[in-house]
């Protein structure tokens, strides 16, 4: 459950990011969205555009959250997020902007991925375990 200083950080964010229309979803996560955050958390928010987004736009969309949130912003771009952050991010993260149909393709893409890249991830940790118990 979220907290009440996260619910009023949620309203901030959707307000600031109203005035960037190319943001059509976003979702925060880490330790403002597990909680609790303490005073020095930083505010991490994912963010989808219809393209990537250039550093320029990046580096606007960090100072513009974090004069009005008065926190670091550890800003990632999902349309260019693999795995295992993009898995990170939507199993412990919070939408706070966007459709669901948007999201969903989010999700489409993160299964998909997921499948692609967990057997190379399960062989190299079966790997590391072996080379580790041979010691």
């Amino acid at each position: 459950m979220l907290s009440l200083i996260t619910m009023t950080t949620i309203e901030v964010i959707v307000s600031v990011l109203t005035r960037h229309p190319h943001i059509k979803l976003a979702i925060l996560f880490g330790s403002l969205a597990a909680g609790p955050a303490r005073t020095d958390s930083d505010l991490d928010l994912a963010v989808a555009a219809e393209e990537p987004l250039t550093a320029d736009t990046k580096l606007a969309l960090i100072a513009d959250l974090a004069e009005h949130i008065g926190r670091p912003v550890d800003l990632i771009d999902l349309t260019c997020a693999g795995e295992p952050l993009l898995g990170q991010i939507l199993t412990h993260g919070c939408r706070v902007l966007g459709s669901d149909e948007r999201y969903a393709q989010l999700l489409r893409r993160h299964l998909m991925d997921h499948s692609d890249f967990a057997p190379y991830r399960n062989r190299i940790l079966a790997e590391r375990r072996r080379a580790w118990i041979e010691r």
